[in-house]
This record gives structure tokens, sequence and C-alpha cells, in this order.
């Protein structure tokens, strides 16, 4: 009974749960970090995407994605921002598949997380945390890939965590001026690989670099997507 008790409260795991990484991939729409991935994100489990400071482009990264995948719910937890729904809209986001939730603290959130996922209802889920132990990743992960979701779990850290928290794939990215600069710690079943430059010019043309000013010297954009004033309904 106790083993049975820990295994409903997802404190232990079955030797089946600890299967060879899953290999299928969905596209991220940018060809260039499609190829670094071998194919793009993974179709299912919880992908770390170590920020730094908020707003440097993170959300253009999975927009493309999140655009073409509304065949279920898209759940957004924690923003550190308003989310701008005409913005969204105007991204190609279904707002009518799309649900916000905003939670008190760090806890809140991470239990919204696991019962969207374990809901079934979700394919994608967006949560901002601040730090997760191996024991809440593990349940993410597992809650993830049971009912077919993929998280993307986006931190303030300059740097990913701690390389013995289960995740599919961890990854650190730097604002360039004219998209992000991704650095790929660990992805499932691949070694890791040099940085990676997506450039998001092409879906993006105001990210431009001014010709008169050496490329060293142009700042990246910080306000890249959330800081804004709308909030879905």
């Amino acid at each position: 009974m106790v083993l049975l008790q820990l295994e409903k409260e997802r404190l232990i795991w079955r030797a089946r749960q600890m299967a060879s990484p899953d290999h299928r991939c969905q596209s991220s729409f940018y060809p260039n970090l499609d190829a670094h991935l071998q194919g793009g994100w993974p179709q299912t489990g919880l992908v770390e995407l170590a920020c730094g400071p908020m707003g440097i482009g993170e959300l253009r990264l999975l927009l493309p994605l999140l655009a073409q995948a509304q065949s279920r719910l898209q759940v957004w937890i924690n923003p550190p921002a308003e989310l701008n729904g005409q913005a969204l809209a105007q991204h190609g986001i279904d707002l009518s598949q799309t649900l916000l939730i905003r939670c008190q603290n760090p806890q809140q959130a991470l239990w919204s997380a696991e019962q969207s996922l374990n809901s079934g209802c979700c394919s994608h889920l967006i949560l901002w945390a601040p730090k997760l132990t191996a024991p809440q990743a593990k349940r993410l992960q597992v809650s993830a890939k049971d009912n077919q979701a993929l998280i993307f779990w986006l931190n303030s850290q300059a740097e990913p965590s701690t390389s013995a928290l289960p995740v599919s794939a961890r990854l650190s990215l730097s604002p360039l001026a004219t998209g992000l600069r991704l650095q790929i710690h660990k992805y499932q079943g691949q070694w890791p690989q040099h940085p990676c430059q997506v450039d998001m010019h092409a879906l993006w043309p105001s990210l431009t670099v001014p010709s008169h000013r050496p490329t060293h010297l142009v700042k990246a954009p910080i306000n890249n997507i959330v800081a804004l004033p709308l909030q879905l309904r």
C-alpha cells in the first residue's frame, strides 16, 4: 500500500517509465534551429529555457510553433507581464484555445501545471518559475510524456539548472540584434553542440541592424514580446 501511495503521488516511478528517450520531434519553424536539434523540439517532455533577463525574444522563439499546434489547449502559467491578446492573435495564436493562469506562489504554479497536463486537454504549456527541484521536474516530465504534451519552463537564470534535473532539453538564451543565440546544453539522445544563432528577421522584419552602425555596437531589442498591456480573457 505504501508503494502504491508513493507511485500515485509521483514520488517513485516504475522501470517502464524510465525507457529510452523519445526521439520524435516537432518543428520549431526556424530551419537553423531544427537542424541543430536534429528535427526540432521534443514531441513531449520538459524543456528548460534559461533566458536571463525576460523579454529578450523567448516568446518570439516559441510563437511559430504555438501558432501551428492548436489542436488542444495551450496553457500559460505566471508570465512575468500582462499578455497582449491582440498581438498574440495577430501572430496566429487562437485565443479560444489559450488558457492564462495566474498563481500567487511557485507551489500553486507547479500544481496548476501538473493538473493541466494530467487533464489531457493541453498540448503545450509555458511555465515561468524561478527554479525546480529534481522531484518537481520529474513529476512534470512524466505528466507531460504520459499526456502527450510539451512544457517550456522559462526562468530568469543566466545559466541553466544543474544537469541532475530530469529534462528532455536544456538551453540557455542570449539576445542578438536580429534574434537569439542558443546554447544547447542537453537534448534527449544527443551530445551538446556548438551555439546556434536563430535569425528572426524573416518573421519579424522590424528586427534589423542599421547599416550605418557596426553590428557589434547594436544592442539587441529587449522588448521582444511580452511587457504588453492587454490581458487574455
